[in-house]
C-alpha cells in the first residue's frame, strides 16, 4: 500500500507535542497513535517526519518507560524505516537520507546509553546483541565520520573489542581496516582500547589472546595515524596500558609504543619507561618485565639515536631540571620581572661555574626574550661566546629536531618532581645554591614581605642591543658549554638556535 504524506497540522502535530511532553501517559498514547497511523499507510512530510523520529528516539532514553513501551517505540521506528525505503516516489533522496540517518542515530544512541550505563554490562549481552552493536557502530562511523569526536562512540567500540566472546572480537578486528580511513579513527580507537585494557584486564587465556591480537591489528593500521595533529601524544597514552598486569599484553603495548615513536615524543617515552623500570626494580616484579622495559628503552635509543638527550641517565640532568624548575617558579609568579631578569641574567652569566646552571640560565634567557629588540640584545651579548657552537654543521638538524623546550623539559621534571627532594637532595644542593647565588647575589633578586620578588638594582626597561653588558672579557661560559659538558652543549645550542631564528624574523 502506497504511503500518504499527511500535513503536520493533522494528527501528527498532536503526536509530536505529546512525545515531547514530560507526561509518560501522553508519551505512550502518542507512540500508539503514531504506530497506528503508520500501519494505516500515513506518514508526515519530511521536516515533521524528522521531528517525529527525534521524539520517538528521545522516549527510548527516558528511564521511566517500561521495556514493553521501548519495544513499541523501536517497532514504530522500524516501521517508519521500512516505509521510507519502500516509498521513494513520495520523498526525494535527500529527505530519505536525512530521515534514515535520524533513525540510525536514535538506534545508536540506545546502544550507547546501554553501554555507558555500566560499561562492563556489554560483556553480559548475548553474542547476537554484541554483534548487532558492532554492526550499528561501524555503520554509524562510516556514514558520520565526525562521530569519531564522540567519546561514547569510541568507548563503545573499544568495549566490544574487549568482549570475552571471540566471535565479537573477530568482528571488531575485521572492521578495523575498513574503518581506518575514517579520519582520526585509528588514533582515537588506540587510545580508548589501551585505556580500557588498564581498567578491565583480560582474565581468561582466550581474552588475553584476543587482546594481543587486537594490539597487533592496531599496530598494523598505525600508518593511517601519522598525519593526525596529536600523533606525537599517542605513544604516551598507550603507555598507560602498562598498568595491565598481563605480561603478554604489556609486551604488545611496548611494541606498539615503539612503533609510535617520533623525534618529538621519544625523549618523554624514554623518561616514562625509565620511571616504570625504577618502580619495577623496587617492587616484587619478575625480572622478565624489567628486561622487557630495558629492551624497549634500547629500541627507543636505536630508533632515534640523535634525537634523544642521552644525558637523561646522568644524575646531573636531574640537577639541570631542578634548576629550571627553580627559576621557572619565580618567573611564573612574577611575570613583570621578565625583562629585568633577562638583563640580570645577561650580566651575571660570567659567574656561572657549572654546566647544569649554565644551561638553565640560557634556557631562562630564551624564555625571557620575547620582543625582537630583546632577542637581538641577548644575541649581541651571548653570540661571541658561542660562535663555534652556532656555526656547527649540524645546527640545522638540531633546529628541525627540537621540540618545545619548556614542555619537553618541564614534563620530565614533573615525572621526577616528587622524588628529587628526598632521593637526590644532598646531590642537588650545591647546584641549587649556585642557582640561588646567581639570582639573589649576582642579579640582585630580593623576596618581598608579601612573597613576591623584585630586582632593585635593575631598570624596568627591556634589554636592548645598546644597554646589555658585553661578556667578551670572560671565556668561562664558552669553556663550560663547548668543552665541559658536550651533552648540555647540545641543549644550549638548540636554545641559541631558537634565539637566532627569532632574531632573524
Amino acid at each position: 500500500m502506497a504511503m500518504e504524506n499527511t500535513p503536520p497540522c493533522g494528527d501528527f502535530l498532536k503526536i509530536m507535542v505529546d512525545l515531547e511532553s514530560e507526561s509518560p501517559v501522553a508519551n505512550v498514547a502518542a507512540m500508539n497513535h503514531a504506530s497506528a497511523l503508520i500501519a494505516g499507510g500515513k506518514l508526515p512530510e519530511p521536516l515533521p517526519l524528522c521531528r517525529l523520529i527525534a521524539g520517538l528516539g528521545s522516549n527510548l532514553g527516558k528511564p521511566h518507560h517500561e521495556i514493553v513501551v521501548k519495544r513499541g517505540i523501536y517497532s514504530t521506528l522500524m516501521a517508519i524505516k521500512a516505509a521510507i525505503i519502500s516509498n521513494h516516489a513520495n520523498m526525494d533522496s535527500s529527505a530519505c537520507g536525512e530521515a534514515l540517518h535520524a533513525i540510525q542515530c536514535c538506534l545508536v544512541d540506545v546502544v550507547f546509553r546501554c553501554i555507558h550505563h555500566d560499561i562492563s554490562m556489554v560483556r553480559l549481552w548475548s553474542i547476537q546483541d554484541q554483534l548487532t552493536a558492532v554492526k550499528i557502530i561501524c555503520n554509524f562511523f562510516r556514514s558520520s565520520p565526525e562521530s569519531i569526536n564522540d567519546t561514547r562512540c569510541v568507548t563503545a567500540f573499544a568495549s566490544l573489542m574487549l568482549s570475552p566472546q571471540i566471535s565479537v572480537v573477530c568482528a571488531c578486528m575485521g572492521s578495523l581496516p575498513s574503518l581506518s580511513p575514517v579520519s582520526g579513527f585509528a588514533f582515537a580507537m588506540t587510545r580508548a582500547y589501551c585505556n580500557l585494557l588498564k581498567a578491565f584486564p583480560p582474565q581468561s587465556p582466550i581474552q588475553i589472546c584476543s587482546a594481543v591480537l587486537m594490539l597487533d591489528r592496531l599496530k598494523h593500521i598505525s600508518m593511517t595515524m601519522v598525519d593526525h595533529p596529536r600523533f606525537d601524544d599517542l605513544a604516551l597514552d598507550v603507555l598507560g596500558a602498562l598498568g595491565n598486569p598481563v605480561f603478554a599484553v604489556r609486551k604488545k603495548v611496548l611494541d606498539l609504543v615503539v612503533s609510535f615513536l617520533t623525534p618529538v615524543n621519544v625523549g618523554d617515552v624514554v623518561w616514562l619507561l625509565i620511571y616504570e623500570l625504577d618502580l619495577a626494580a623496587t617492587a616484587d616484579i619478575p625480572i622478565e618485565y624489567q628486561q622487557m622495559l630495558e629492551e624497549a628503552i634500547t629500541a627507543c635509543h636505536s630508533a632515534y639515536r640523535e634525537s634523544i638527550m642521552q644525558f637523561i641517565l646522568d644524575p646531573k640532568y636531574l640537577v639541570f631540571i631542578d634548576c629550571i624548575r627553580y627559576i621557572k617558579n619565580i618567573m611564573d609568579c612574577n611575570p613583570l620581572l621578565r625583562a629585568q631578569l633577562l638583563k640580570g641574567l645577561l650580566r651575571a652569566l660570567r659567574h656561572v661555574r657549572s654546566s647544569p646552571v649554565c644551561a638553565a640560565a640560557v634556557w631562562a634567557i630564551s624564555v625571557c626574550s620575547e620582543s625582537l629588540l630583546e632577542t637581538h640584545g641577548a644575541m649581541v651579548a651571548i653570540s661571541p661566546l658561542f660562535k663555534d657552537l652556532l656555526d656547527r654543521c649540524d645546527l640545522e638538524k638540531l633546529i628541525q629536531g627540537g621540540g618545545e623546550v619548556e614542555n619537553e623539559y618541564m614534563l620530565a621534571g614533573d615525572c621526577y618532581g616528587g622524588k628529587q627532594g628526598d632521593a637526590h637532595g644532598e646531590h642537588l644542593q650545591p647546584w641549587l645554591m649556585e642557582m640561588e647565588e646567581l639570582l639573589f647575589v649576582h642579579i640582585g633578586l630580593t623576596r618581598q614581605a608579601d612573597g613576591s620578588y623584585a630586582i632593585a638594582s635593575s631598570s624596568k626597561s627591556s634589554a636592548s642591543s645598546e644597554d646589555v653588558p658585553s661578556l667578551n672579557h670572560t671565556d668561562n661560559l664558552s669553556f663550560l658549554v663547548q668543552y665541559g659538558d658536550a651533552l648540555l652543549a647540545d641543549f644550549v645550542g638548540n636554545l641559541l638556535s631558537k634565539l637566532v631564528e627569532k632574531d632573524e624574523e
